[in-house]
């Protein structure tokens, strides 16, 4: 459990080490992507993206809520934390299992036998991760991410090697399935050598009826939210060809970079945070709304000025070859500048113990998901990723609506937190609009917008004198002092 006496030291000790576990794991994943995808074809990444609805089920369920329900859980024991250690494996094992056997209809399904044995050694990852999560769990609880930026880095920049190598030499689809399954390989073997956890040999029955009531409600939320987040490549695979499954795969992929990046830096130490201070309303609501700003002040420019240089950058990066996923990375980004209201948004009803509307939630949104495929797939891909951009607006309203009534979040409070960096990013795209209608080489292009965007958006801050501009450079500051040590 955190002490309160220094939550505030904890809690920017564990941002620093989030940002730079993510910012590095993430940057080594996207680096080496960029590199692999140069070398595959749209068509492989089609083949992996019909099967990544499978993969995300089944992490899913291997976790199933308890990890969250014993970080929320401030006295939990040895006997909680072994307990689910063994529930994940002999989960992971059945999962495993069963995909197994499935493999063949799936891939009848899609009409693609290659998909069989991707399938079977893909889902390989159910049982590797299992190991893992109650390490990670152990050390999320006490708000500790040197040691999960430290092998996370490393499993992220081993698997990209491998995957690397193996693009070269013609595998294909393989050399994305060997860099999820090396990544998260690395990361278990190395959180088992350096993390002093271990489990004790334990099993309660009453431990898992008590964490159910929580955890359930987490694990059907998250179940329902990665069906549909995935239910597009199905979808797309289904009724569109291999290729443009292919471009919108990566254009998700990229999107997903910056978006997940930012949102995971900050939901992964707030949760252990706020659960410290649940009881204490205004100082919860304080503390969401500091949050609030410091995400929006980083996720509104980046996502802006990834909209605005999203063709020269994905012809830079990926080459011509790939400039039809540009019309999707953009809408995706636009969708994504939501990503992280919902986020908080879970993260403040898993705080108070409303895990129950984190599923209604979820149930809800969705429906609207539902609405919004069956009335845009017949007009193609992008309208299916415009329906999405809505549906995820509505999330976010809804689930703003039930934050507000848990800790007196008022309307006008959260548009007053938001409205000046969306007007300042807003103020940098038509900036970067104009300019970029003057340069037609796609690299100069590139560089002048970003220095543009970069110099619009922070000279703006400064001169309106936004709070957030002092903390990051107290955030800098106590990075200096970190790796300092």
């Amino acid at each position: 459990m955190i002490g309160t006496a220094n939550l505030k030291e904890t809690t920017a000790k564990g941002l620093i080490w989030s940002a730079v576990e993510r910012i590095g794991t993430q940057g080594f994943q996207f680096v080496f992507g960029i590199i692999i995808t140069r070398i595959l074809f749209p068509a492989d990444y089609g083949l992996v993206g019909m099967i990544l609805i499978f993969v995300a089920i089944g992490q899913t369920i291997v976790d199933s809520g308890f990890g969250s329900a014993l970080i929320w859980k401030n006295d939990s024991t040895e006997t909680d934390h072994s307990t689910v250690f063994y529930f994940n494996i002999t989960v992971s094992l059945v999962l495993y299992l069963i995909f197994f056997f499935l493999a063949p209809v799936i891939a009848t399904f899609y009409d693609e036998p290659r998909l069989i044995n991707l399938i079977r050694v893909i889902c390989l990852n159910f049982l590797i991760i299992s190991f893992s999560l109650i390490q990670q769990v152990d050390l999320q609880k006490k708000v500790d991410f040197k040691l999960l930026a430290v092998v996370n880095i490393l499993g992220s920049l081993i698997a990209g090697i491998a995957a690397l190598i193996m693009a070269f030499r013609g595998f294909g689809a393989w050399a994305i399935v060997v860099q999820m399954l090396a990544k998260s390989f690395i990361t278990s073997l190395l959180l088992w050598i350096f993390n002093k956890w271990r489990p004790i040999f334990v099993f309660s029955l009453s431990t898992l009826k008590q964490l159910f009531g929580y955890g359930s409600n987490l694990m059907a939320a998250g179940l329902i939210s990665t069906i549909f987040r995935n239910l597009y490549f199905n979808i797309i695979g289904k009724l569109f060809p291999i290729t443009s499954l292919g471009y919108y795969t990566r254009a998700v992929q990229l999107s997903d970079f910056p978006v997940m990046t930012i949102s995971q830096i900050f939901n992964r130490v707030v949760f252990p945070v706020f659960s410290t201070i649940r009881d204490d309303g205004e100082r919860l609501k304080n503390a969401v709304r500091k949050t609030l700003r410091t995400m929006i002040f980083i996720t509104f420019p980046v996502l802006v000025g990834l909209i605005s240089v999203a063709d020269e950058l994905i012809e830079i990066m990926l080459t011509e070859k790939w400039l039809p996923a540009s019309g999707y990375f953009k809408l995706l980004c636009l969708a994504g500048i939501f990503y992280p209201f919902q986020v908080l948004n879970n993260e403040i009803l898993k705080t108070k113990g409303r895990s129950d509307w984190v599923l209604r939630l979820e149930i809800i949104t969705k429906t609207v998901m539902v609405i919004n495929i069956f009335i845009t797939w017949r007009w193609g891909i992008t309208a299916i990723i415009i329906g999405q951009t809505v549906s995820v607006f509505f999330a976010y309203l809804i689930g703003f609506f039930y934050v507000s009534k848990l800790i007196g979040y008022t309307l006008w409070e959260h548009l007053k937190d938001i409205f000046p960096y969306l007007a300042i990013s807003a103020g940098m795209y038509f900036a970067l609009a104009v300019t970029s209608n003057q340069i037609s080489n796609p690299l100069i292009s590139l560089i002048v917008m970003s220095v543009l965007g970069l110099t619009f958006y922070f000279t703006a801050v400064w001169l309106f004198k936004l709070e957030e501009r002092k903390e990051i450079q107290v955030i800098f500051k106590r990075i200096r002092i970190n790796f300092s040590k």
